[in-house]
């Protein structure tokens, strides 16, 4: 896919300020007071509510979505170069199974262990 020259650094900028917000708002929220000392106390961080560092996690989290499937898209034929770079050997032009067992088994430890957190949470 052919892109213009600005959109890879505006993509990435972009993921960086709304990984700061994410961030952010993810410590605010483990700050807040849980139940309705919220309310009665009147909680604030940074001059926001619980309730409004909530809805800016949520929007932030899907905006988060959105960009990082824009920036698989725009990457991908460049992920797929170097994930085959990785996977072969040069000069005998064939397979480096090694390198491919290895990625193989990292990825099964990713997709296991969120498969794991998923079903026993």
């Amino acid at each position: 896919m052919r892109v213009p020259r600005w959109l890879k650094p505006v993509l990435d900028l972009l993921l960086l300020i709304d990984f700061m917000f994410e961030g952010i708002s993810g410590i605010a929220l483990y700050l807040a007071p849980g139940g309705r000392i919220v309310r009665e106390a009147g909680w604030t961080f940074l001059g926001l509510s619980k309730d409004a560092w909530e809805a800016l996690h949520i929007y932030f989290g899907f905006a988060m979505i959105a960009l990082i499937a824009m920036h698989l898209a725009v990457n991908f034929g460049p992920m797929v170069c170097m994930i085959r770079n990785l996977t072969m050997k040069r000069r005998e032009n064939s397979i480096n199974w090694r390198a491919l067992a290895e990625l193989t088994a990292i990825t099964g430890l990713f997709i296991s262990g969120a498969a794991v957190y998923v079903l026993f949470g």
